[in-house]
């Protein structure tokens, strides 16, 4: 993981933008599981902790994918102020031993796939944390229109009927990739639905024909079927096991 860190430090010096978000994806077997979960948790949230307090991360969150039985995906999502923080952060997973913890009881890479790494900016955001997250991928089109859209139709709508108690949502963001890039790369564009109950995901998941939906009057202004004709990429469930601030 440092080298993945290190490498990217290099390919992004001398680039300054806004908050840095990387997310990690990870596959864990059945039969590891458990033992995972509680490393992570009890342990690699305590490190987590200890590079935040220190200043060199801003939060750390571990989500599961709702999947199907004996399938454990994770996501391990890492805030950071800036490029330069992130750049800064390859010496944050070599605490444990700092912290009176022996790095053979606690590491879990010989139980674990790390799938892929992604690197993120943060455009917006808005809400408080929920339990359940809904991450939906885009490729769009036009990307500086998909942005400023959302930035400036979406963004204040969501906030609007959140506060109102119109939508059972109670966070929303959006990203867009940094690195890998490429049209080989997969989606380059994310957003972020937050909600406190499953049943509340999922209702938010489901067909909801137009004529009676809500959103009926916002879609009139949008130009989402412009800016990202073919929809979304995929849309992925999570659940919230851990996070540290």
């Amino acid at each position: 993981m440092r080298n993945l860190f290190l490498t990217f430090a290099l390919i992004c010096c001398n680039v300054s933008i806004g908050q840095v978000v990387t997310l990690m994806y990870v596959e864990v077997s059945n039969e590891n599981q458990q033992r995972f979960e509680r490393l992570e948790k009890d342990y690699w949230s305590q490190v987590a902790k200890k590079a935040i307090d220190d200043g060199k991360m801003m939060s750390w969150i571990m989500l599961k994918e709702i999947s199907i039985p004996g399938t454990h995906k994770y996501l391990f999502v890492n805030y950071f102020e800036n490029l330069d923080q992130l750049n800064q952060s390859s010496s944050i997973w070599g605490i444990p031993e700092k912290m009176g913890l022996n790095i053979e009881d606690i590491n879990t890479n010989g139980i674990k796939k790390i799938v892929n790494v992604e690197y993120w900016k943060g455009e917006g955001f808005l809400g408080e944390s929920a339990k359940y997250l809904i991450m939906n991928y885009f490729t769009p089109a036009n990307l500086e229109g998909f942005v400023t859209e959302n930035l400036e139709l979406w963004k204040p709508w969501f906030e609007k009927n959140m506060k109102n108690n119109r939508l059972k949502q109670k966070n929303w963001a959006i990203g867009t990739k940094i690195y890998p890039s490429g049209n080989q790369s997969g989606s380059s564009a994310i957003t972020r639905d937050g909600f406190d109950s499953l049943s509340d995901a999922m209702e938010a998941l489901s067909y909801q024909p137009m004529t009676n939906s809500m959103y009926t009057s916002i879609l009139e202004k949008s130009k989402m079927n412009e800016y990202v004709p073919n929809g979304f990429d995929k849309r992925v469930l999570y659940e919230l096991i851990k996070r540290v601030d």
